[in-house]
């Protein structure tokens, strides 16, 4: 007799269901969607707490606990594939789960490129999990989220909180397949930060904002993100006249992040490189940027808020250098990707229950240069630093054009005020071999890691409209 037998009482199912772990109860639809038909199966098991606590206009909006089960099922037919997510443990709603992902499986298209992982040894991946975090209530969310407030408005009176937010989440994933895979882990963290912008009189700054996230509950540091974020939107009052020309761009870690990484990362998606519509997908190996530049991707750092034991499907992460030196090293895949290029997967799978995997990274991180924050500046000369980009980015053609928000004037060589109406543009691809000079202060943004980086050949015009989105 099993759980989904007709002769066991509806109710005992249920009840013996509600005491299995995550992992069995993956491991138990697994079986039944084989009985039902499907060649192979994954089932990807989360559930989570989350407390969050957020503000509006300068006050505490509200705040909430919520908690959250699913259980996302992949399964093939031959070599098709169907997917569907439930989120009640119960055998009536996994069955019809089940039913939904034959059916979408049956009706799809053929793909050779669609497989499931072979299990693999997993590392244990130390400061992923707190007990001091999973003690925390939302009465612990509301005083962060104050306390991130204040420390704000004591920094500087002038700045203005649009908007904020404090989450506390804890919880387990799991993953069971077919092929004999079995892997769970538990994980932590704190997220919290601040939008908004200046007032000083009849001046208002353009918006900004400071965010961060931790593993461990010691680590939380509202104090420093609340004046962080005052003292960069107070940075931005009274912003003045840009100028116009085409040469060197300082780029903080965060506008070098949404615009270079973004497109570098597209370009070394083993799915996109299948699809013929990456720009280095015969550059394996030649150089694609200057010398110098490196970008590592890691997901087994202790304590990193990326880091993880396994991917979504259940392969362990590793340390991947994808360009090394300014040369183009590995491209990134899941198992489809690999499958469909006849290589390994890189364990770079991302999803969550709710979803089938895709390609994304962990924790990235590109290397610091030799150069102070004073040396950064005389390289530009009379020019732009440009902290944030809002614009348009062409993953495919590398090109973007957009306002440079969070920026300032550089004359001689040193840093004036703030500046406003200002456009820039250029080409990613053709720009990365122009980086004459890289920070050799680290600063993190999330999971990302990066210096400041002057790039030379930015085209700069002014005129733009100076409003956020």
């Amino acid at each position: 007799m099993t759980l989904f037998d007709s002769t066991l009482p509806k109710e005992a199912a249920s009840v013996r269901l509600a005491s299995m772990n995550l992992l069995d109860v993956c491991e138990v639809v697994v079986r039944r969607a084989q009985q039902r038909g499907a060649s192979q199966v994954e089932v990807y098991g989360e559930r989570m707490t989350a407390l969050s606590s957020s503000l509006e206009q300068g006050t505490l909006k509200g705040a909430q606990a919520a908690e959250h089960e699913a259980f996302g099922v992949r399964l093939l037919v031959g070599d098709k594939v169907g997917f569907a997510c439930v989120n009640r443990r119960d055998p009536k709603a996994l069955d019809e789960a089940i039913d939904d992902a034959l059916a979408i499986a049956r009706a799809g298209q053929s793909d050779v490129g669609n497989d499931l992982a072979d299990p693999l040894p997993v590392r244990t991946i130390y400061g992923l999990d707190d007990a001091a975090i999973r003690a925390c209530t939302v009465d612990d969310a509301v005083d962060l989220a104050m306390k991130l407030l204040e420390a704000a408005k004591e920094q500087d009176a002038r700045a203005s909180v649009d908007s904020g937010s404090v989450g506390i989440s804890f919880g387990e994933t799991a993953i069971a397949n077919s092929r004999g895979l079995r892997v769970a882990d538990a994980d932590s963290a704190v997220s919290y930060g601040l939008f908004g912008m200046a007032v000083d009189g009849d001046e208002v700054s353009s918006f900004e904002h400071s965010f961060d996230a931790v593993r461990y509950l010691k680590d939380v540091d509202v104090d420093r993100v609340g004046r962080d974020f005052a003292r960069r939107a107070v940075a931005l009052l009274r912003p003045r006249q840009g100028i116009a020309y085409q040469g060197p761009v300082l780029f903080g870690p965060e506008a070098f992040e949404e615009i270079f990484l973004a497109t570098l990362l597209g370009a070394v998606d083993g799915d996109t490189v299948f699809k013929g519509r990456s720009r280095w997908q015969d550059k394996r190996g030649q150089r694609i940027a200057a010398p110098g530049f490196t970008v590592v991707d890691d997901g087994t750092l202790s304590g990193a808020i990326g880091s993880a034991c396994f991917d979504r499907e259940g392969r362990p992460h590793r340390r991947t250098v994808i360009v090394g030196d300014g040369l183009l090293h590995r491209f990134l895949y899941d198992v489809r990707a690999a499958r469909r290029a006849t290589t390994l997967p890189t364990g770079h799978a991302q999803g969550s229950a709710r979803s089938m995997p895709s390609i994304g990274t962990t924790n990235l991180a590109v290397g610091a240069g030799t150069l102070s924050d004073a040396e950064l500046l005389q390289g530009v000369g009379t020019g732009l630093h440009v902290t944030r980009f809002s614009g348009n980015v062409d993953d495919v053609s590398g090109d973007f054009s957009g306002v440079a928000k969070g920026s300032f004037l550089v004359r001689r060589g040193k840093q004036l005020g703030p500046v406003k109406e200002t456009l820039i543009a250029g080409n990613v691809f053709d720009l990365l071999p122009r980086i004459i000079g890289m920070g050799q202060t680290l600063h993190r943004n999330m999971a990302t890691v990066s210096p400041a980086v002057l790039v030379d050949g930015v085209t700069v015009t002014i005129g733009a409209d100076d409003s956020d989105d």
